[in-house]
């Protein structure tokens, strides 16, 4: 009785995720992709989680993103992390050495609405946009 209840609850829950998936998909279509730019030194330790939650919850919510990456001279693993994920992900990575590099960056694309996270700060990391509207 148990293992009936249990699969009925479990194609339930399948068939509610799939709905979720093609209707968030449809949804999107046909909107301008949202622009992050995402800066970054030294944070081996996070930057995957941040780059795959932001890609898998705006799949999720159907939006579209393409995410800048700015490595600010990091000494330990996150550029050939991030060149990993720039396989499978819309990502452009872009290094420089101080935070003039990063305004200028900014100058050049002043026209473009951008989301800009600096992961090393603790403030940005509340705005993350994980559950983009």
């Amino acid at each position: 009785m148990w293992i009936g209840l249990l699969w009925i609850l479990g194609c339930y829950g399948i068939s509610i995720a799939v709905l979720h998936l093609l209707i968030g998909n449809r949804k999107g279509k046909g909107k301008k992709p949202t622009k992050i730019l995402l800066v970054t030194k030294n944070n081996q330790n996070q930057i995957e989680w941040y780059i795959r939650s932001l890609f898998f919850f705006s799949r999720v919510k159907g939006n579209e993103v393409t995410a800048t990456i700015f490595d600010e001279g990091s000494s330990d693993d996150t550029r050939k992390i991030i060149e990993r994920l720039s396989y499978t992900h819309s990502l452009n990575l872009n290094q420089g050495t101080d935070s003039s590099s990063v305004d200028d960056y900014l100058s050049r694309n002043e026209q473009e609405a951008l989301i800009v996270v600096h992961l090393s700060n603790r403030e940005d990391l509340v705005k993350f946009p994980v559950g983009l509207q």
